[in-house]
């Protein structure tokens, strides 16, 4: 009884010095001076149904109960205020809260870290201490949910103002919601070039203000008239019709509702306030190329439909892209047919701006030459929907889109220019799309800003010479309209800012930005971006000309590539397309909402006929190929639908690794009706019979194509216990035989050595499960023999008793 009662008492004496509470209570150690800061925060905490209980410390009693009493687990508190002036001594007796550094983010707080590691959130008023959690304290969830509490006050920004010859661009105050910050800023740009009066045209302003104000729509993306005096813009109306006024007027409509508008310069800014609330006006969106007789046709497996005669005939492929020129001098060299039907939705004429839909093309007829091709000239989403209803009322099979587009979604497959190729593929037609080259051109964080000055903390850089594009675009993950005001800004090797993007989003606006310029001079270019205000969020951020350092290949695919319906295509070098590794452009899944892409893989780097684009690099090169092996097998078997050559094409994909980089696989089609080599090792030779270990054994092997077709280059390889050798064989012709010698060294005993044709998988066999014989060898031990061969003796008769040698 006794000894009980003395522990009770220790029990009760403990529980009262370390400071047991209730459950989910906790005991926040403060300095004197803040105990009335911290008073608001224990409200909101009771209110939340937690108790926090405050202790008042010195400086000194404080830091004895964290870093003393702390490392014993001996401190009666679970968190406290720690003085800057502390670290580094108290960062071991710290709770490392980087793991809880995006929960505690998007509660609005901000991180303290030290080094690379987060050790507490800053208090709103004062910057010389921070709130932590102890590293042994017992209810560190308790303290954590505390810690969220303490919201950072909105990060003092300072605006950073960008000077274009004799204008100073600025971030605009937001008057018009719905309507794209860049169009609010341009405006403000057109009153500076003219205080007084209206800008008809561009030419009406000042000579260094006119070439200022053609730098910052080139900048922002703003599609001026050639002439200067007007500018094209897309409405989505949020009523049934979106009233046109002030000289505004319908260039084209789209099925899904969209509308693009001319709008006279003068009119603009009583325009764009005449809209707002009846429409979301915006910029159009501007696809960009994909491009980084073909080599592809053999890798692919186009040749052996074509030796069966299957060339595409009765299939219709559409290649829609943003220019075909040269068109007339590749039907001149025969690279593409007379016979092609052409549809430009631009009113520019088919064969002006890039030649990139030329070399698309060319590979399309490549591989289906016998196809209905038809080349569809496209500028903006407006064309692009028009298109796909043109293409269903002709009757197209197949699109094929080398085409990518920027900052229409976060990437997860929603957004307007997926509603299109949905409605393509509701209408039949298989869509095929270039997966994108920004393997090494996209970064996708989530932002932070562990000092609370509203940059992210990773400056992003690229090498970039005079006279280079620089074509940048950036969004978050808050669509289709936000209040979350992200901003965007390049700086020059010297540290100058030479282009920014400040649209301000208010609630009613899409979250992107967009920046493009021209170098002016070589060396490294520095990326920041910063948060006016808002929430956290995770950002992608595309460079379309340069790489990016630091680079996320993950999640890098373009849309629309991200869509379900586009059977998206990766790119490997047709040099190494048996072997890969894939090209490392080639943009990588999964998609930002976490879906499997690309699809499938195709070669790149082929030759055509266009010279800014022979070689052609990037998965703009790649998709065509996967479109004219769809139409082969449409013309194989006219009764596929789409989803049926979707799974077919899928289904002759041979597996080469990581499925967000190669997706099924390379493309290794073949006709229903083919004739294939089939490679097996006839026989197995060896010399000596009985050879001694670890002597040299000499191997005789022959290999035979006991196929209908020749093989084309393959590898064999004889693999021992402890050594392995291969030869190269170039081509092997149907029923003909090849014998081939080795040496090994026979390393143990009994040995198996497994010769196996084709080692690679490099050639599509008729059977690709017999292509290995074994051989097992076993050894001669060589041991020692001893004999008594002869005796002689000396003297020859000798005496008894005398000695004998």
């Amino acid at each position: 009884m006794r000894v009980t009662r003395h522990l009770s008492l220790v029990t009760l004496f403990l529980a009262g010095w370390l400071g047991v509470q209730a459950l989910g209570q906790i005991t926040v150690g403060v300095l004197p001076e803040d105990v009335s800061r911290f008073q608001p925060y224990i409200s909101q905490a009771a209110q939340a149904g937690q108790a926090v209980k405050l202790e008042s410390f010195s400086e000194s009693a404080l830091y004895q109960q964290v870093y003393t009493l702390g490392a014993l687990g001996l401190a009666r508190i679970d968190a406290a205020e720690i003085l800057t002036k502390w670290l580094p001594q108290f960062q071991g007796r710290l709770l490392d809260l980087t793991p809880y550094a995006q929960e505690l983010q998007a509660a609005g707080v901000a991180l303290y870290s030290y080094g690379n590691v987060v050790v507490g959130v800053r208090l709103p008023w004062r910057d010389d201490a921070f709130l932590a959690v102890l590293l042994r304290s017992r209810k560190a969830q308790e303290a954590l949910s505390f810690l969220k509490l303490f919201r950072a006050a909105e990060a003092k920004i300072t605006p950073l103002s960008l000077s274009v010859g004799p204008l100073v661009v600025a971030k605009a105050p937001k008057k018009t919601p719905g309507v794209d910050g860049a169009l609010e800023s341009f405006v403000s740009a057109l009153r500076q070039a003219v205080p007084t009066g209206l800008v008809t045209a561009l030419s009406a302003a000042p000579p260094q203000a006119q070439e200022a104000l053609r730098r910052v729509a080139e900048m922002w993306g703003i599609p001026l008239s050639p002439d200067g005096a007007s500018v094209t813009l897309v409405l989505e109306p949020t009523a049934a019709v979106a009233p046109l006024a002030f000289g505004a007027r319908e260039a084209q409509a789209s099925p899904l509702g969209l509308q693009k508008v001319v709008v006279p310069l003068a009119n603009l800014e009583s325009f764009l306030s005449q809209i707002a609330g009846k429409a979301r006006v915006r910029l159009p969106f501007e696809p960009v190329p994909m491009a980084a007789t073909s080599e592809g046709v053999n890798l692919v497996g186009a040749a052996a439909f074509h030796a069966q005669g299957i060339r595409g005939a009765g299939v219709k492929i559409a290649v829609i892209d943003v220019g075909f020129a040269g068109l007339s001098q590749s039907q001149a060299r025969g690279d593409l047919p007379y016979s092609l039907v052409t549809r430009d939705f631009t009113g520019t004429g088919i064969d002006t701006g890039l030649s990139h839909g030329t070399a698309v093309a060319e590979i399309v007829y490549d591989i289906a030459p016998a196809a209905t091709l038809y080349l569809v000239k496209i500028a903006n989403e407006v064309d692009l929907d028009n298109a796909v209803t043109y293409c269903i009322g002709e009757g197209v099979h197949i699109i094929v889109h080398s085409l990518g587009w920027f900052n229409t979604s976060f990437y997860d497959g929603t957004g307007v220019i997926a509603r299109i190729v949905n409605r393509a593929a509701n209408a039949g037609i298989l869509w095929v799309q270039a997966a994108g080259n920004s393997g090494r051109r996209h970064y996708g964080p989530t932002f932070t800003d562990t000092n609370g000055d509203g940059w992210h903390d990773t400056d992003v850089t690229l090498s970039a010479n005079a006279g280079d594009r620089i074509l940048l675009y950036l969004t978050w993950d808050s669509w289709p309209q936000t209040a979350d005001d992200y901003d965007l800004f390049l700086f020059d090797p010297a540290g100058n800012l030479v282009a920014s993007s400040t649209k301000t989003q208010a609630g009613a606006e899409q979250p992107t930005e967009r920046i493009y310029t021209t170098a002016t001079v070589s060396g490294t270019y520095r990326v920041r971006i910063q948060r006016v205000s808002g929430a956290t969020r995770r950002l992608a951020l595309f460079s379309v000309y340069q790489d990016l350092s630091p680079f996320d290949a993950a999640s890098s695919l373009v849309t629309p590539a991200d869509v379900d319906a586009a059977l998206s295509v990766a790119a490997i070098g047709w040099q190494n397309y048996t072997t890969g590794p894939a090209q490392p452009y080639s943009s990588r899944g999964p998609t930002k909402d976490g879906r499997a892409k690309p699809d499938l893989s195709a070669p790149d780097n082929v030759t055509t006929g266009v010279s800014y684009y022979n070689p052609f690099p990037g998965t703009s090169a790649a998709a065509p190929h996967v479109a004219g092996v769809a139409a082969l097998l449409k013309a194989e078997n006219p009764g596929l639908s789409a989803s049926d050559l979707r799974a077919r094409l899928l289904s002759f994909c041979i597996s080469m690794g990581d499925p967000y980089t190669y997706g099924a696989g390379r493309l290794e089609a073949q006709p229903q009706v083919v004739a294939l080599p089939d490679l097996v090792v006839d026989s197995i030779d060896y010399a000596p019979s009985s050879p001694a270990l670890g002597s040299t054994v000499s191997f005789t092997v022959v290999v035979r194509n006991q196929g209908n077709a020749p093989a084309g280059e393959f590898k064999v390889r004889i693999q021992g216990a402890g050594s392995a050798h291969e030869r190269t064989v170039s081509s092997l012709a149907a029923g003909a035989s090849v014998t081939l010698y080795f040496s090994l060294p026979l390393s143990t005993s009994p040995e198996t050595f497994a010769v196996t044709a084709d080692v690679l998988n490099q050639v599509a066999e008729s059977n690709e499960e017999n292509n290995t014989r074994q051989v097992t060898i076993t050894g001669v031990v060589t041991m020692p023999d001893l004999v008594v061969d002869s005796i002689t003796y000396a003297p020859p008769s000798p005496m008894v008793g005398s000695a004998v040698n």
